[in-house]
């Protein structure tokens, strides 16, 4: 009986040992990116041109809609994948087509509660999204164009 209780209590200390040690820090961009944004501000000093939204889905999907100022259409919708790993932030359009930043954007959430997202590939490349809710009238009025864009002519995309 003796050598019973000295295993059990031999176990007990060995699981303990192991389920209370330090925990894993959690990555808080991961959290904190999901959301509905708007693109207010971009070096490539089109913003006067377009208008963007982008909500990015805790399952680690997102939607992308936006507008060129310069044509008649309603906002274009895109949708894709995105992975996080450390303050990178890398994405793949539905049509397996990469994001603009083939190494993804050095990530951080301001002070302030925006997005600042840095091209890894061109540091001058610089977009800031402000934490919003993308209006019924964006998402119900998208087109829906493939996500090729091969439809009358070619939609960039701004992402």
């Amino acid at each position: 009986m003796k050598k019973i209780l000295t295993l059990a209590l031999v176990l007990v200390v060995a699981l303990m040992a192991t389920s209370c040690g330090p925990k894993g820090k959690e990555n808080p961009l991961v959290k904190g990116v999901v959301g509905e944004w708007k693109l207010t501000s971009w070096s490539a000093s089109l913003i006067e041109q377009i208008e963007v939204y982008v909500e990015f889905k805790a399952d680690n999907t997102f939607v992308l809609y936006q507008k060129d100022l310069q044509t008649p259409i309603n906002y274009v919708t895109f949708k894709g994948t995105y992975l996080i790993s450390g303050d990178i932030i890398t994405g793949k359009y539905s049509d397996g087509k990469n994001w603009g930043a083939t190494n993804g954007y050095q990530t951080t959430l301001e002070p302030d509660g925006t997005l600042k997202m840095v091209n890894a590939d061109n540091p001058d490349d610089v977009s800031k999204y402000a934490k919003t809710t993308i209006p019924s009238s964006v998402k119900g009025g998208a087109a829906k164009l493939s996500t090729r864009g091969d439809e009358a002519f070619e939609v960039k995309r701004y992402l």
